[in-house]
């Protein structure tokens, strides 16, 4: 496992760059719209990929998007959460800046993460929270705490 994750590990790089783009990128337009329409546009341009993609069937989309209609209704809560991000990157970048708020996101996610990895929350394998699993975390707090120094 340790040797797909470092081949694997640019990629997930590459998308974290893109989420902090979309982070300053959504801020910017949010000066020409507000916080909620430059969200809606961003959401609005998510959609529009999307459904390209299952027009087009990639990977089979088509079958896995009629197979969640009968998945249990709170597994529908994730586009929630993409609203949040949006719309509090918008209000809090501009505040706090995208380094600051891109590393206390990324420290949240990962407390959260390290917690839905120990129950093995939706169905997924469980991994447990390790003494250096937590080490981690708390260097990783620190290194966001060390990002407000300006």
């Amino acid at each position: 496992m340790m040797h797909s994750l470092w081949l694997l590990a640019p990629i997930i790089l590459l998308v974290g760059a893109g989420t902090a783009t979309q982070n300053v990128v959504n801020t910017a337009l949010s000066r020409h719209a507000s916080a909620v329409g430059a969200a809606f546009i961003s959401v609005t341009g998510t959609f529009l990929v999307l459904l390209l993609l299952l027009l087009v069937n990639v990977g089979g989309a088509r079958g896995t998007v009629t197979g969640a209609l009968h998945a249990p209704p709170y597994l529908w809560i994730g586009g929630l959460f993409g609203v949040l991000v949006l719309v509090s990157a918008v209000l809090l970048v501009p505040r706090v800046g995208a380094a600051t708020f891109v590393a206390f996101m990324v420290a949240g996610q990962l407390i959260a993460a390290l917690v839905l990895d120990q129950l093995g929350a939706f169905g997924l394998p469980k991994y447990p929270v390790t003494a250096l699993r937590v080490v981690g975390v708390v260097l990783l707090l620190g290194g966001a705490r060390l990002v407000l120094w300006r």
